[in-house]
């Protein structure tokens, strides 16, 4: 197995859905309760995940829920830290628009994310992900 730029580490796929669709939970919450909150817990919980494994409460909730139901479906860990950054720099962008008054921005940078965590949670395609091949690629 070659090594990894990022990680060595290992993750559940089925965890990983889960983290996904609770994200677009909060996602959702934001535009239909709009609060500085929701935006906080976001960035907290991919700052967690981007950085300080396993401390994520999305992650610990995701795993503590797939434990019960089969076997783990294990991938690598690398992709999905990649796209937990891009989901971090999101909510720091998405954060800063709601700060500043700026509404669409906030709204475009969370539909952005919704989509993507949409994808992760029911089509298991993990769009930050793919984004992560592009850049080991097109590294020398």
């Amino acid at each position: 197995m070659p090594l990894c730029p990022i990680s060595m580490e290992r993750v559940d796929e089925r965890a990983a859905r889960l983290v996904g669709l609770l994200v677009l939970l909060i996602v959702i919450l934001q535009f239909t309760i709009p609060s500085i909150l929701w935006l906080i817990l976001l960035l907290a919980d991919f700052s967690a995940r981007a950085f300080y494994r396993p401390a994520s409460p999305f992650a610990r909730l995701s795993r503590c829920a797939v434990e019960r139901f089969g076997a783990p479906r294990i991938v690598d860990a690398a992709p999905k830290i990649f796209a937990a950054r891009i989901g971090l720099i999101l909510s720091v962008a998405a954060l800063l628009c709601l700060l500043i008054g700026w509404e669409t921005g906030w709204q475009l940078l969370l539909t952005i994310m919704g989509i993507c965590a949409f994808f992760e949670a029911f089509f298991g395609y993990c769009v930050g992900c793919k984004f992560y091949t592009l850049w080991i690629k097109m590294k020398p």
